[in-house]
């Protein structure tokens, strides 16, 4: 087995092998992540999973008043 190191940037989660590589060879892939460039560039994204779709629903009133506006004037 030889080895050959290279450096690249993956776009649209495609990588360009060097020109030295013929078609059809069987290929062994170790990625390897620099954590530091990782988290400076682009921060991993989760989603979250499709089932979880419409299981929420809203039970409070978002434009009401938390308090009444009597207990406002606890405050003074």
């Amino acid at each position: 087995m030889r080895a050959i190191e290279f450096q690249a940037t993956a776009h649209q989660h495609l990588l360009r092998l060097p020109d030295t590589i013929p078609d059809g060879v069987p290929l062994r892939v170790l990625l390897l992540l620099d954590d530091d460039m990782l988290s400076a560039n682009q921060q991993v994204r989760r989603k979250p999973s499709p089932k979880l779709a419409g299981t929420v629903t809203m039970q409070d009133d978002l434009i009401a008043p938390a308090i009444p506006a009597d207990d406002w004037d606890a405050l003074k």
